[in-house]
């Protein structure tokens, strides 16, 4: 059965820097179809604060064959950056809206579907360029907020330079995350995202985007900061 896990690992800023020039270099790892390294961002921060970016941190989006290849990588890890504190989560995908290269024929598990309990939302693109700041310009209220939402109870939003941005999300239940996502109660959920796709619609600031939703299986390690976000 196909997994998926989300990490943040601790690590020196030169370790992060490395694996975010060369996360290709982890397409020979046995059993992983698709991974991804990102440096986490504090969650509303604009995009010119030095403070914004969590260069101590390295971000791990992979997709398995199934949980015993992610058991082996995590018991004798390719590099050393992997062996260092962290925290991760093991997710069952069972939805997905859009196109992205490398996650595309993941299978989804239905059975999964309409859960009871926590969901996590990731999202990944591909941004153009030349959207940059109308992309900044939209994105950091939702981030905001996301961060500030009563359901959600971790959350974090990455990127690899110069045009690889996601988002990973943990929510109460799924009727929590929709509530954001679609602005029902404006009091309580907010409108920010509402009006986003709303912009994306009318002109696409990506090449590729995808939404996907999972069940998260299991959770392991710390997260990264003592508070539930990574915010200052």
């Amino acid at each position: 059965m196909e997994l998926f896990s989300y990490h943040l690992v601790r690590a020196p800023v030169f370790s992060v820097g490395v694996r975010l020039l060369s996360s290709s270099s982890l397409r020979g790892v046995a059993g992983l179809r698709h991974a991804e390294c990102l440096l986490p961002m504090r969650m509303g921060h604009g995009v010119g604060r030095l403070g914004r970016y969590q260069v101590r941190l390295l971000a791990l989006f992979a997709f398995w064959e199934n949980e015993t290849f992610l058991d082996r990588f995590l018991e004798t890890p390719p590099y050393r950056v992997f062996t260092r504190p962290g925290w991760h989560v093991r997710l069952r995908f069972y939805r997905r809206w859009g196109k992205y290269t490398g996650l595309d024929d993941a299978t989804t598990y239905t059975e999964f579907e309409n859960p009871e309990g926590p969901v996590v939302g990731v999202t990944f693109a591909r941004l153009k360029l030349s959207e940059t700041f109308r992309f900044a310009r939209w994105g950091k209220p939702v981030e905001a907020q996301v961060r500030d939402h009563p359901g959600m109870t971790r959350a974090t939003v990455a990127f690899r330079p110069l045009r690889t941005f996601s988002t990973f999300s943990m929510w109460r239940s799924e009727q929590e995350m929709l509530g954001m996502v679609h602005g029902r109660e404006a009091r309580l959920d907010g409108t920010d995202h509402r009006n986003a796709m709303k912009e994306r619609r009318r002109k696409d600031f990506h090449h590729e985007f995808t939404t996907m939703r999972f069940v998260p299986i299991s959770e392991h390690g710390d997260w990264p900061e003592p508070t539930r976000l990574l915010r200052s």
